[in-house]
């Protein structure tokens, strides 16, 4: 039986929603605030886009992470970002729900990277086991943080 987890994690960025927005939709700059490709040097990644948007794909894969793609499908400038994310292995593909949220307030805007999924009783056993939601936190949050950096250093 299959089990939903989700996991989120938020940073605040003195910069307006539109002008992060246009940062994270664009799949060219996904690497200069992505955080798994310093956890994993060897990945190797591609951009399939024509503009950024709808139908645009990042792929990627590196020894320690794997084989994975996502790709863009709807967004609500300059709130959202909807992907499907695709985790490749030898005997299956395990697909999340990838959300970027862009809430602006008075003084820049809320920027909560969020992902979904199910996981069979052994993936659930083992992301206990092996803190699987924790250690992605982790990593969204340092994701978030290289953005924040990044444009915060552009104002």
């Amino acid at each position: 039986m299959a089990e939903t987890y989700s996991i989120q994690t938020s940073v605040h960025i003195n910069a307006p929603a539109t002008k992060i927005y246009d940062r994270m939709l664009d799949l060219h700059e996904f690497n200069s605030w992505n955080p798994f490709p310093v956890y994993d040097p060897s990945t190797v990644s591609s951009v399939t886009q024509t503009k950024p948007g709808v139908g645009s794909v990042y792929e990627y894969q590196g020894d320690k992470i794997g084989k994975g793609q996502q790709v863009v499908k709807s967004v609500t400038k300059p709130s959202l970002i909807v992907s499907e994310m695709s985790f490749f292995s030898k005997k299956k593909t395990d697909v999340a729900h990838i959300e970027f949220r862009i809430d602006a307030d008075t003084t820049g805007s809320l920027v909560t990277w969020y992902m979904q999924g199910e996981r069979n009783f052994v993936g659930s056993f083992m992301g206990r086991v092996l803190g699987f939601d924790k250690m992605m936190r982790k990593s969204f949050a340092t994701g978030l943080e290289r953005l924040k950096r990044l444009m915060e250093a552009e104002k």
